[in-house]
Order: C-alpha cells, then structure tokens, then sequence
C-alpha cells in the first residue's frame, strides 16, 4: 500500500465528492490526513478524520496519538478559523475523551459563531461527566438577533436538547402481557415466509398472511413468539399508508404508542424511543428530527442512546409510508449463544429457516458433518432443530474452530469441531447428512479458490455420505455449483431455492449421494 502524501490528500479533500473518494483509501490517507490537520490547521482534514473517527480502528489510532500530545486538538478548538473549531469539536466528541470537555467549555462560552456552537454542545453530550452535564443544564440559548440568525438557534437549541438528553437516565420498563390480539408481523430471510409459518403453525400460532420474506398473525402472546427461530424480528405494524410527512407520522405512531405501552408494561414514562426511516431519496435525518418533535413528550422521549421502542418508517413504492412498533422490552435470548462470529458467518435466523425449508430431506438422529463449519452457526441450529446422533464441523482456520466451541458450550450442544483441511478430511464412518455454507467468494475466498473447493468437496460426498443420504449446500456460487454437480453422475440435484442476505442472493441446493 503506497500512502499518499499531505499534498495528494489535500488535493482529493478539496474535489467533488472527495472525502467520500478518500474514505474508500483511508489506510493510505489516514496519515497524510493527520499532519494535515494538526500541523496545518486543515478543517477538510479534521472533517475527514471525523468521518474515520466512526470506524474504531482509526479511532483508537487518534486515541493513541492523542494521548502523546493532546494540544494540537485543543489549538483547534480555540483557532481563528471557525469551520476548524466547529470540526475539531465534533472530532473530540467522536473521540469521546472526557478530558477534553474543560476545553470545549471554554470554546463554546467564547464562541461567536452560532453555527460552531451546536457541534461543541453535541460533543460535550457525547463526552459526559459531571462539569459537561452541570454546565448544559445551565446553558441557555440566546434568541437570534435577526431572520439570518433564526435557523442557526433552531439547530443551537436542537444540539442542546440532544446532548442533554445523552445524561437522562430512562427508568426501564417491564413488559407484562397483552389483554386481547395484536396484528404481528415476523421477518425472516427472503423466499423462506412458509418454512417460517410451518414452524408457527408446529407452535400452536396460525398464521393470517404468509409472504416469501414475512408472516402476520395475530396473537396476544408476544413472548411466546420467540420459541420460533427462523425469523429475524418482530414488529407491530401500526399505521399503513400514511402520508409521508412529519406530523403525518407523529400523529399516528403517537396514537398507536399512547394505547400500547401503558397496556402491556410496568413503570412510569417516559420511554426512551429512537425513529428508523427506510427508503429512497429521503432526507432521513431530518425526517427523523420532525417526527421526533411530534411525539416527545410525557410518554415518549426520543433517546437514541438509551431506547426501549424503535419506530420504523419505511416508505412505499406507490407513496406514502408504513410504520412499524419494536419493542426492546420483549426478551429475545434465541441466539445468546453466539459469543463471537465471522465476517461471513450466517445468522442463526437463516440458517433456522435454511434448515426448515429442507427439513422433508432431513434424517431423523442423523450424524451430520459440516465441512466449512466457520464459527458453528449452521452446525448448532442443525441441533436444535431435531435431535441429532452426533454433529461434526470441519474448518481449515483455527479461530474459527475455537469460535465454533465457545457458541456450542453456550449452546448446550455437544458438536465436535475439528481444525483441518475439509478436502483432506476422511470420514471413519459415512454421515447420514452434509449440511455446509460454502464460501461465496467476496468475503471469504475468490471464485476461483471456490472452484477448486466445490469440486472438491464434491468429490469427496460419496465417502463422506451413505449412499442415498443428503447434502444441503448454501452458496452464492449458483453456476459454478450447479455445473460441478452436473459433471458428477453420483451426484442427484433434488431441490434449489434463492434466497436473500445481506443484500445478496444465496441458493439452498439439496443434493443426493445416489
């Protein structure tokens, strides 16, 4: 990686779009960036290096340089040039160094500059400690002098309500039971809705709607819901088809909120909320913000740092929008038992559904491997599902393997890992089942690596399975799989099924040892 230089990062800082470019080679800018802005007083700079402040790889690195020599950040927040002292306050706020607030403090009594002043009130929010805390509950923001200043207080006085806010301390709430049904609706993973209502319906739940990526009931037993395992959350769906407008939403939500909080929970308000808006060319931010002045008040408080409710707004393809309750009162302990995962690991939901859909191939006390066992997700669920004679997983990488013990400890399950290469892996025994979520290629491996391993793997089902027994392969990989199994006469293709994860469109083959 060749780093760029002060007058190279400068330069992409200060084209179109440039800190987004720029972001994209943060490794190689990252220094150039620094001695930008400490050594040159760069408010581009500083405002990039708050962008990166988001990862926490680069903070930490700040952290460190910092912790040598803190004056160059506190020169910017007291420089002449107010867009610096406006940025360097938003960076030490990222940061979070509760040494620093002093010195915002100080800034920010001295500040004349009205539009500096909401970014040092949100840093001393984000920062805490006692003087932040003693010193915005005695802050009052003055009225603007004029029209041009009008806005600039707005801001001033949204900054400090929010950073107030980040020193509230919320009572928590218990939820207790719904007296009568509610409208629920369960989202899983894309094109598996009917393995998800098989599995309610074997709970006792009927479902009213079944679509491929989610099912509506209507239940008031909101608990007992999370005894199914194949879908990612639940929500309440509290308005459709609302207008897309601040007041709109406010008005509605708040309704909806002011009937059912109080119904099912223990404790006095307010609840702490946050507001989730999803879709396209909308200033999401700012929506947020004029919804969130509709509903605050003695019920409901917009926290997003300490929330128990989620109101979600997702916008319609024929307008409008559709608005959804989560409550983070509802104890989901489904997955505890995943201590630690990889970038390419599935989630327990999917690989629950996965399993689901393909359960008529499934063996009954089966002996199952997985190949590419990654951190045990898949192999774990398999558990869970039916009782199973035993469960191998196989991996080539070592942290994987100890990942993969840890979450079935934490399971419960007995699965035996092993860390070794799954094409020089020999079974003592043929399984009855192979259940694998093979490498898709982006970011684990590259397509030719899969090309090599799916052959491969292939290659080795007829001595790794009884004959007649079953392979459950999840990959992204849908042509190159497919030809491998084309080219193999032992091996019989049973069933396909895409899928969705991650913005991506995996399949489920099912295939058979012949």
């Amino acid at each position: 990686m060749q780093k760029l230089t002060k007058e190279e990062t400068a330069a992409l800082l200060a084209q179109p779009n440039g800190p987004e470019k720029l972001a994209e080679r943060a490794p190689a800018a990252f220094e150039a960036a620094w001695a930008l802005f400490f050594e040159d007083g760069s408010p581009a700079a500083c405002a990039f290096l708050c962008r990166l402040a988001k990862r926490r790889e680069y903070r930490e690195a700040m952290a460190g340089l910092l912790a040598d020599d803190r004056a160059p950040l506190l020169r910017a927040l007291a420089a002449d040039a107010p867009k610096l002292r406006k940025n360097a306050a938003r960076l030490s706020g990222e940061l979070g160094d509760a040494v620093d607030a002093p010195f915002i403090i100080a800034a920010l009594q001295k500040e004349e500059q009205r539009f500096v002043r909401p970014s040092q009130l949100l840093a001393l929010g984000s920062l805490g400690g006692e003087e932040a805390e003693a010193f915005l509950q005695t802050y009052a923001v003055a009225p603007p002098a004029d029209v041009a200043e009008a806005r600039h207080a707005r801001e001033e006085q949204e900054a400090l309500d929010a950073a107030r806010k980040r020193f509230l301390r919320l009572g928590k709430h218990t939820f207790t039971a719904l007296s009568a049904p509610v409208e629920v609706e369960l989202r899983g993973p894309d094109k598996l809705g009917e393995a998800l209502a098989q599995e309610l319906r074997q709970l006792g739940y009927a479902p009213a709607a079944v679509h491929a990526s989610a099912v509506r009931l209507h239940t008031n037993d909101l608990p007992g819901l999370f005894r199914a395992r194949s879908f990612f959350e639940l929500l309440l769906p509290a308005s459709a088809g609302v207008a897309l407008e601040p007041k709109a939403i406010a008005q509605r939500a708040g309704a909806f909120l002011t009937k059912l909080l109080p119904a099912c929970h223990e404790g006095e308000g307010p609840f702490g909320y946050r507001i989730e808006v999803r879709g396209q060319a909308l200033d999401r931010g700012a929506l947020a913000k004029e919804i969130a002045r509709g509903l605050d008040g003695p019920l409901l408080l917009n926290a997003p740092s300490d929330y128990e409710i989620e109101l979600r707004v997702e916008q319609r393809q024929n307008g409008g929008a559709n608005l959804y309750i989560k409550l983070f009162t509802l104890a989901d302990h489904r997955f505890d038992y995943r201590l630690g995962a990889l970038p390419a690991s599935m989630h327990p939901a999917t690989a629950a559904a996965v399993l689901r859909s393909v359960q008529a191939h499934l063996s009954p006390n089966a002996r199952v491997l997985d190949p590419c066992c990654g951190s045990g997700t898949f192999l774990i669920e398999r558990g869970l599902l039916t009782p199973c004679a035993s469960l191998t997983g196989v991996d080539i990488a070592h942290a994987a393997i100890d990942i993969a013990r840890k979450n079935a400890e934490a399971a419960h399950c007995a699965a035996k890992f092993i860390a070794n290469d799954c094409l020089r892996f020999t079974a003592a025994r043929p399984y009855d089942e192979l259940i694998a979520n093979l490498p898709f290629g982006n970011r684990v491996g590259s397509h030719d690596d899969n090309r090599r391993l799916y052959a491969g793997i292939l290659d080795r089902l007829p001595q790794w399975l009884k004959p007649g027994a079953t392979a459950i392969l999840y990959t992204m990989e849908f042509t190159l799989l497919k030809n491998l199994i084309r080219e193999r006469p032992r091996l019989s293709l049973l069933s396909q099924l895409r899928t969705e994860a991650g913005g991506l469109t995996p399949t489920v083959f099912v295939l058979k040892v012949k």
